[in-house]
């Protein structure tokens, strides 16, 4: 389950966070946007926070459904307000 570091409360917080700065990045860069495939479980990737990464990789390969295609989304730095450089991996 969840590492012994990282309670289910900071991990709601973190990925909240995380997701709200990708909805505002995507909005500012709308051919990223344009990349994901229709229904794609979308993974965030921090590498600032290899924890928050590896535990979302779990809930990802836990919650995976095989006619979904999985977008795994490296976010490279996050300001205190926005996301610094972001890659996609659709396999």
């Amino acid at each position: 389950m969840l590492g012994e570091k990282m309670t289910k409360e900071e991990l709601f917080r973190k990925n909240q966070q995380l997701s709200t700065e990708f909805e505002l990045y995507l909005l500012e860069h709308p051919e990223l946007e344009e990349k994901i495939p229709n229904n794609a479980m979308i993974v965030l990737l921090p590498d600032y926070d290899k924890e928050l990464a590896e535990m979302n990789m779990k809930l990802a390969e836990a919650n995976k459904e095989p006619e979904r295609t999985i977008v795994y989304v490296r976010v490279e730095k996050l300001r205190i307000s926005r996301i610094e450089g972001l890659s996609l991996q659709v396999p």
